[in-house]
């Protein structure tokens, strides 16, 4: 195998390792930042049930227990709710730089095209 050709496969496979490493990264910062979202969730939870218990000491009728049932429900419809956007802009921004990532070692095989592996 002459220099040029063992070159070109030397910078083919610095490429690959790159990117192997940057998929790493965002795969390893998604999935932190998943668990630190949940653990949110989680804490959010057990505050609001929380909340539920200490109210249930001054409820006086069953009125009182309805309406707090529905306050809670209505809150926690709206953490549920919270949570999933905050997912979803998680794993658009985790997508878009997947994407990027992609789209950069696509440019590079072209540009290696074009140059005729030079």
């Amino acid at each position: 195998m002459d220099k040029k050709v063992a070159e070109q496969v030397a910078e083919a496979t610095r490429k690959m390792v790159n990117s192997i490493a940057g998929l790493q990264k965002i795969n390893e910062r998604t999935m932190k930042d998943l668990a630190k979202q949940q653990v949110n969730a989680a804490e959010s939870f057990v505050t609001v049930s929380s909340k539920q218990i200490k109210g249930l000491g001054n409820m006086k009728s069953v009125q009182d227990v309805v309406n707090a049932q529905a306050d809670i429900m209505a809150e926690v419809g709206k953490m549920m709710v919270d949570n999933a956007k905050q997912t979803m802009e998680l794993l658009t921004r985790s997508q878009d730089e997947l994407k990027g990532l992609i789209e950069q070692d696509v440019n590079d095989l072209m540009e290696q095209v074009k140059s005729g592996g030079k």
